[in-house]
């Protein structure tokens, strides 16, 4: 009988056969022994070898890694929490790993041990007399936030150097001593809680009142009860709801292990890192910048973040790439924590696609602002746009060589999922970025878990279209200059959250800031309006406020003094202007304009002081303020409504504006 020649063994059943085939092969006596066949075996033993140990290396023991608690749903049992209504304050007590989800918002502190919210360690504060509590946002338009009860780091810079805004000296009753005779109410109930979790009241601050000037987000940070699982928590707090339903419908924020895994080792680079978040739309760009920042503010007591999203930025109002340095961690979604940029640049659109060597230019500079007022010591989150297909992903690449970070973290499907073509980066980033000169300049790749839009359960009803209005409707509602998420130290246990939004009165309804003619230039971004037509371009839109160096020469009207607004400055859409000599201060909306006394009439939340540095307003063409401020405030008046019509529109550049599917009909207001 013929012997059967000797195949290639498979290491799919028993993975160490390869071992066996090298013996085999040295001892058949059907192989030739002529020199051709002799290196032909030698070459397939070394392959044959090389499998052998890669499969030994994979089947070696690793090092274990340190247990980490069984993670479970918070369980609202009698005992694990306990409220004082007088003073707006409760208590939670969670044991290790067990997490709890909620709707709404409100200020927490960790009375014991330590808790992670999106990211971000907070820790017992050892000055009990003075608690310091952070703002939390978790409403319906975007995943619920989740507290989780973890063991207590080694070192954190979160706790210990607390940057507080408001301190509160002429106190009644001290918090702390509430806060005591809460926790002899929970230690009484015999459970022993690794987590102490102390809530207060947020109402003051004006957020919950969103929807009275948007009836589309009047529930927004209102729990939908689906059973009597919820009603046990009793967590007694105005607008803070504990989801404690197993299979609530609406989305809770899951951090994949892949982001955990990226930040621990962003975490232990030995110099302070920059940090590139890129990947399509859709996939949680937004969430890990956050996650990233917040990670890093456990080890540094600062961190620097770059928005270079347009249409979807976190600190600012869509239109504008911006740079930012940050204290405490971002607890919320972007209307609930809008700022003012350490340096920003307006483009007025959601798209780099009209000007995209000028928008390289902004991040450009930016990246040069980070470099000379902030440093390399600080470590910096840098968030880009979905836009990662043909010119988009272009203008990526561009602006990763010029910036050069040390981390670029890519986020992707499932090469499986149907959604893989459309949303996954199929280019080697690591080959285009790779300078073989440059060996200690190299970028580090590393993939992350995206979200995949087709398999989430309980997805938000809000489009990206809404969260730009919302964002819109907050920035111009705001009061003043205080930080929506900044620290609070507390001593005063009745003390009440400062004002941060006006939601009582509509936005056109707010007195306007009257600018003379002849104190600012204007320009129109990426389009030339006829001189004639300025005017009726400008009124009723959203401007950029920007404070300008460099002179221009403005263009001169050619026709009749009496038809043309002589004392308007423009400057061409043909000239540029220079990133380094502009700074975006804030928005406005152009309420009125008088040809008489030659004012423009401007509503804006931006302080006074810093409205008289601006003497340049930028009309772009592509972010619009929503309906909702139109309209907001006529609901029951029948005569004409200022700025809107309902018959066919007339005039020179008159259209329709953009069709909106979510508008709610009167009776459903």
């Amino acid at each position: 009988m013929k012997k059967a020649a000797p195949t290639t063994s498979s290491v799919t059943g028993n993975q160490f056969s390869a071992l066996r085939k090298i013996k085999r092969s040295k001892s058949d006596p059907a192989e030739s022994s002529s020199p051709a066949n002799t290196a032909k075996r030698a070459r397939q033993e070394e392959q044959v070898l090389e499998e052998a140990d890669r499969i030994i290396a994979s089947h070696s023991p690793k090092p274990k890694k340190a247990a980490q608690p069984l993670q479970r749903l918070f369980e609202p049992v009698y005992g694990a929490v306990a409220n004082s209504e007088e003073h707006a304050i409760s208590l939670i007590g969670l044991k290790m790993g067990e997490f709890a989800p909620f709707q709404g918002a409100a200020l927490v502190s960790v009375v014991k041990g330590a808790v992670s919210i999106a990211g971000a360690v907070m820790v017992a504060s050892e000055d009990k007399e003075k608690p310091s509590f952070l703002p939390c946002y978790s409403p319906k338009s975007s995943s619920f936030l989740v507290i989780e009860s973890v063991p207590i780091p080694s070192a954190s810079a979160l706790n210990a150097t607390p940057s507080s805004n408001h301190y509160n000296h002429a106190e009644e009753v001290r918090i702390s001593d509430v806060i005591a005779t809460l926790m002899n109410k929970l230690t009484k109930c015999g459970d022993v809680f690794d987590t102490i979790l102390a809530v207060k009241s947020i109402e003051s601050s004006g957020i919950f009142s969103i929807g009275k000037r948007a009836p589309l987000f009047k529930d927004l940070f209102k729990l939908t009860v689906l059973s009597e699982l919820n009603r046990d928590a009793r967590v007694n707090i105005e607008g803070f709801s504990l989801v404690t339903e197993p299979n609530h419908p609406h989305s809770i924020l899951n951090i994949p292990p892949s982001w955990t895994d990226a930040t621990n080792q962003i975490l232990e680079a030995p110099t302070s890192p920059v940090v590139c978040i890129i990947g399509s739309k859709g996939l949680g760009k937004s969430t890990l910048s956050k996650h990233t920042l917040n990670r890093l503010l456990s080890k540094y007591t600062q961190a620097a973040f770059l928005d270079c999203d347009l249409g979807q930025p976190e600190f600012t109002v869509s239109g504008q790439v911006s740079l930012h340095v940050l204290r405490d961690p971002i607890l919320g979604p972007a209307f609930t924590h809008l700022k003012q940029p350490l340096q920003s640049c307006y483009l007025g659109a959601t798209s780099p696609k009209n000007d995209p060597d000028w928008y390289i230019s902004c991040i450009v500079e930016l990246w040069r602002v980070y470099l000379a007022k902030i440093g390399r010591a600080v470590p910096l989150v840098i968030n880009t746009d979905g836009w990662v297909k043909g010119m988009g992903f272009d203008l990526l690449v561009h602006a990763l060589k010029q910036i050069r970070p040390s981390h670029v973290l890519q986020l992707g499907v499932d090469s499986m999922s149907s959604a893989a073509l459309a949303k996954n980066i199929r280019d080697d980033l690591a080959a285009i970025l790779h300078t073989p000169d440059q060996p200690a300049s190299q970028v580090q790749i590393m993939n992350a878990e995206g979200f995949d839009d087709s398999l989430q359960r309980g997805s938000s009803k809000y489009n990206a279209q809404d969260l730009r209005s919302l964002a819109m409707i907050s920035y111009f509602a705001q009061c003043g200059n205080v930080d929506s998420f900044a620290r609070i130290c507390i001593t005063d246990a009745g003390y009440k959250c400062p004002p941060i939004w006006k939601f009582s009165s509509s936005i056109a309804s707010r007195t306007p800031v009257s600018v003379p003619w002849n104190a600012v230039k204007l320009r129109f971004l990426s389009v030339e309006v006829p001189f004639s037509q300025s005017l009726v371009a400008l009124n009723g839109t959203l401007v950029g406020l920007v404070e300008d160096s460099t002179p221009y020469e403005t263009s001169k009207p050619t026709s009749d003094a009496e038809t043309e607004p002589t004392d308007l400055k423009i400057i061409p859409s043909s000239i540029q202007i220079p990133p380094q000599s502009q700074n975006c201060v804030g928005l406005g909306i152009v309420r009125g304009i008088d040809p008489v006394s030659k004012l423009f009439y401007i509503i804006t939340p931006v302080p006074l002081e810093q409205l008289k540095r601006v003497n340049l307003i930028l009309r772009g063409p592509g972010v619009e303020f929503p309906a909702s401020i139109w309209t907001d405030g006529f609901e029951n008046v029948r005569s004409a409504v200022p700025y809107i019509t309902y018959t066919a529109a007339e005039g020179i550049g008159a259209i329709a504006k953009r069709p909106r599917s979510n508008l709610l009909r009167k009776k459903n207001i």
